[in-house]
């Protein structure tokens, strides 16, 4: 496991606050406070090496399931057990980019970085790295955001769900637009290095989707361990472990599809309906509802 040293921003005595930090903006994004500007400048050259298994999503959209079920396809080593993406400086820690740098070959980490802001060695990729984008229905990501936000301490909680489905919509949230987010990712899809999965697929079907991730990353499963990664990674499973971490127990809530109807007003899913039309148009990226 790593050593920690204190990060710069923050002491490791700090107590979560009771008033979060001010958003970091950058280049017209706005970033938790454990986003620092510092990591945002040096992640334009952090090394991508052969190797690397790097998981891409925007926020809620099923990360956290797709790291625990990569993790144990790989092996399951309890020191590569904790998500690391560069991009981070928790309270309490050295910036992530520099353990990262410091963690041997093969390193399993994740961004929630939109592509111009993403590491080189990702969006050209010239390396053996594999990349897996997670993506998730824009509905379903904007109720699980709302719940995220009221949690973390470096996230202010809305002031209400009206303004946050409103600020979701004109991508005035921490990581920016939804749209752009994964649209700028989508422009990878014909790259080999890439593998995109829909958290609606992972949902219906994650048998089927545990065995199409081994392939990509080249690992063939037993009987006997494919039903050990159905086992830990099932959803309840990954509830229950999640509830013991400090900094992971806010991360799992519902794990279903179709929740945004429980929240959306006719108005507001109507408007959604509106942006998701006009921005995917052409695109070939679809999404199920529910």
């Amino acid at each position: 496991m790593f050593n920690f040293s204190a990060c710069s921003m923050a002491s490791s005595q700090q107590r979560p606050l009771s008033e979060p930090p001010p958003y970091v903006e950058y280049q017209g994004i706005l970033f938790p406070s454990s986003v620092p500007k510092e990591s945002l400048e040096v992640t334009k050259t952090f090394e991508i090496r052969d190797g690397d298994v790097v998981i891409v999503s925007y926020p809620k959209s099923g990360l956290n399931w797709m790291f625990e079920t990569v993790h144990k396809i790989l092996g399951g080593k309890k020191e590569d057990s904790s998500p690391l993406g560069p991009e981070y400086c928790p309270p309490g820690q050295k910036p992530w980019y520099i353990q990262l740098r410091e963690t041997p070959s093969p390193r399993l980490m994740y961004t929630h970085l939109q592509v111009q802001l993403a590491p080189p060695g990702l969006t050209a990729p010239v390396t053996k790295v594999k990349t897996i984008v997670v993506m998730r229905n824009p509905k379903d990501v904007c109720v699980s955001y709302y719940y995220y936000r009221q949690k973390r301490p470096t996230f202010k909680s809305p002031e209400s769900w009206e303004q946050h489905c409103k600020d979701f919509l004109n991508g005035k949230v921490p990581y920016g637009d939804y749209f752009d987010h994964v649209l700028g990712w989508w422009q990878m899809k014909d790259d080999p290095h890439f593998l995109f999965v829909k958290y609606e697929d992972m949902n219906k079907d994650f048998c089927s989707a545990v065995k199409t991730v081994a392939a990509f990353l080249g690992k063939e499963l037993t009987d006997e361990d494919l039903t050990r990664v159905l086992t830990s990674c099932s959803f309840e499973s990954m509830r229950k472990r999640f509830a013991e971490s400090t900094w992971r127990k806010d991360m799992v809530r519902k794990g279903v599809v179709g929740d945004w109807k429980n929240h959306f007003s006719a108005e507001e899913s109507d408007k959604f309906d509106e942006k998701y039309r006009k921005r995917m148009e052409g695109s070939g990226l679809e999404f199920e509802f529910e």
